[in-house]
């Protein structure tokens, strides 16, 4: 969590942070732990990319793309393979 921006007060968590448009690759890979190019590469062969992309093809990645991108680090972390990974986290729980 992030610490309170006053003493007494609530922290917020760091997903509220996320800017309306979406989170930046850079930022996404800093959260999961892993380089912003593995996020580019999975998007380019299997798919596990952002819903929506602003002018200049940048990737912006919503709540729910996150959660897709944390479930295929948790499969291939435990000894999946990437493309098997890919297929479970797309197809959800």
């Amino acid at each position: 969590m992030n610490e309170p921006a006053h003493p007494g007060e609530p922290a917020e968590p760091a997903e509220a942070a996320e800017p309306a448009h979406g989170v930046t690759t850079g930022a996404v890979a800093r959260r999961l732990g892993v380089a912003p190019t593995t996020l580019r590469s999975w998007d380019r062969r299997y798919g596990i990319g952002p819903a929506a992309r602003e002018d200049g093809r940048h990737r912006r990645w919503t709540s729910g793309d996150i959660a897709v991108l944390q479930e295929m680090c948790r499969l291939t972390a435990s000894g999946v393979p990437p493309a098997e990974a890919a297929r479970a986290a797309r197809a959800g729980p």
